[in-house]
């Protein structure tokens, strides 16, 4: 029967996600704050691979504010507000009110491991 199938896919599929947030995690704890201001900028669309990856910028934002302590958040923000108004949407992702909003906005379904994921 296929819907057996389909069911296996996808805990499947939830498993690899989870490990794949897990290694995301781990990566940016790891960064250098070189590192997240490169990643952050390739996230222009002058920069980006495509559409789609400009898009998920919000998701990066979201789990930099999971991950990511607030001193390097702190200089994110100072590094792109240094680069000027056009930067100013970016460095807006990085204040502690922004912060806050996400991790207030942050919702854990009763009985799961962790927060909801959005893809995008």
């Amino acid at each position: 029967m296929d819907l057996y199938r389909a069911w296996k896919l996808r805990n499947s599929l939830g498993a690899a996600l989870e490990l794949a947030l897990d290694d995301l995690a781990q990566q940016l704890q790891d960064a250098s704050l070189e590192e997240l201001i490169d990643f952050a900028g390739s996230f222009s669309p002058a920069r980006a691979a495509g559409p789609e990856w400009v898009a998920s910028f919000d998701r990066f934002v979201e789990m930099v504010w999971e991950c990511v302590d607030a001193e390097r958040i702190a200089a994110l923000e100072a590094e792109f507000r240094a680069r000027g108004p056009l930067w100013a949407a970016v460095a807006n992702s990085f204040t502690p009110e922004r912060g806050a909003a996400l991790r207030a906005a942050r919702y854990q379904p009763r009985g799961s491991r962790r927060p909801a994921v959005v893809l995008r």
